[in-house]
């Protein structure tokens, strides 16, 4: 009997018969525990069969030791990603079905109380960054264009958009 790096040495030369070993050692194995990761048999072939997939693609992946391990290791993993992706995936679909609730009029109140508040900031800011952060951030221009307005470098745009964004931050915390 062949160890499992021979097996996974004569796979990497190309030798088919190499992986019909290791499909028949450890297939019903990675199958069963990927069955406990996932709780759904269709999922738990899926992740089996990418972990032979991987180690068929490329055998020099397997560094040694226990391939059992090693598959069992890909086909969770595997396995896990997937799960997260459908998560993922049902929350989007969730959310999406679930119309926007208009805002209350007392949150529109308190909305426009705070923009209010903050463009009231914004004209007490040094010219040169209250006009780089209304170009930049409201009207939507590049750095290069909000430096072509007003007559100065990209750098300058720069510094002058941290620099406002700071006092911003300072005055009504992260959320501004």
């Amino acid at each position: 009997m062949q160890t499992d790096t021979e097996l996974v040495t004569r796979l990497a030369d190309g030798d088919d018969a190499a992986l019909e070993a290791i499909l028949d050692a450890y297939q019903d194995a990675v199958v069963r525990f990927a069955r406990t990761v996932t709780r759904d048999a269709n999922t738990a072939h899926d992740a089996a069969q990418e972990a032979f997939i991987r180690l068929w693609r490329n055998p020099k992946s397997f560094s040694g030791g226990s391939l059992r391990a090693w598959l069992f290791t890909v086909a969770r993993n595997v396995a896990l990603n997937e799960f997260r992706s459908t998560r993922r995936r049902t929350a989007r679909i969730e959310k999406a079905a679930q119309p926007p609730q208009p805002p209350t009029a007392v949150a529109r109140a308190s909305d426009a109380e705070r923009l209010k508040q903050v463009r009231d900031f914004i004209d007490t800011l040094p010219e040169q960054e209250r006009s780089a952060i209304t170009l930049f951030a409201a009207e939507g221009l590049t750095q290069q264009e909000v430096a072509d307005v007003l007559g100065t470098s990209a750098g300058a745009v720069k510094q002058a958009v941290l620099s406002a964004r700071s006092k911003l931050r300072e005055r009504f915390g992260d959320s501004s």
